[in-house]
């Protein structure tokens, strides 16, 4: 699930590259845009090293989980 975040951010990120470039007029919008996705990409990425280098990845995952099932 966090891997398709990750692909999805990344593919959102290239697709706002592209559309820059095909609309260079409306740049000035779509750059607060492409910011916004490139940081998020990396706190996707910084979730996913954290979780991948955890001590027990599954028991963080649960509460994980469980804290957004709360919220």
């Amino acid at each position: 699930m966090i891997e398709l975040i990750t692909v999805a951010e990344a593919a959102g990120f290239t697709a706002g590259c592209v559309a820059i470039h095909a609309a260079r007029n409306w740049a000035e919008t779509l750059t607060p845009i492409l910011a916004y996705l490139v940081f998020a990409l990396a706190v996707c990425l910084l979730v996913v090293a954290g979780i991948q280098h955890a001590a027990d990845p599954d028991q963080l995952m649960a509460m994980m989980t469980q804290a957004m099932a709360t919220y």
